[in-house]
């Protein structure tokens, strides 16, 4: 005699299926990608809103001005700086957001001889760009990083000495 409340192929009791290791897979990817969108999607710093439409998957914990040190040349469009750090000997550090894809942050700073700078020492993967550059009396560094869940926005760090 067959029992209504149980199934045989899933194991279940009253008519569920007991999920098998797949089913379990697939669950627990889908509770680790909902987990990471929503640490990323955090808003408890200073969203980005630029000039575009507003980015609550990027965020900075405070929102500073841009230090004299760093030219505005040198900074992407839609930048919202978090931090500013100075260091010897002259070494100033700002971190933040960008309101762009990661393609275009990272054609923004591929333009930089356009506005007087040289590349140099460059690397880049599917989600992080990074080179030196120099000139117009500084040197430095950028680095980009796409952030998960948030096509729209990129994290900035970038550091400038003069020469």
């Amino acid at each position: 005699m067959i029992d209504k409340n149980r199934t045989r192929e899933g194991g279940g009791v009253h008519g569920m299926r007991v999920l098998g290791r797949r089913g379990v897979s697939g669950v627990s990817l889908a509770l680790l990608a909902a987990v990471a969108l929503g640490i990323a999607a955090r808003t408890d710093g200073h969203a980005f809103r630029g000039a575009g439409p507003a980015r609550t998957c990027a965020s900075v914990q405070g929102q500073v001005a841009r230090p004299a040190a760093v030219p505005a040349a040198v900074l992407p469009p839609e930048t919202v700086l978090g931090s500013v750090e100075r260091m010897d000997p002259g070494i100033t550090i700002v971190r933040g957001v960008v309101g762009q894809s990661f393609q275009d942050a990272v054609d923004f700073f591929v333009r930089l001889p356009a506005a007087g700078y040289r590349l140099s020492d460059g690397d880049a993967e599917a989600t992080e760009a990074e080179s030196r550059f120099a000139g117009r009396g500084l040197s430095g560094k950028w680095k980009v990083n796409g952030i998960v869940g948030c096509p729209g926005a990129v994290r900035l760090a970038l550091y400038v000495k003069p020469d």
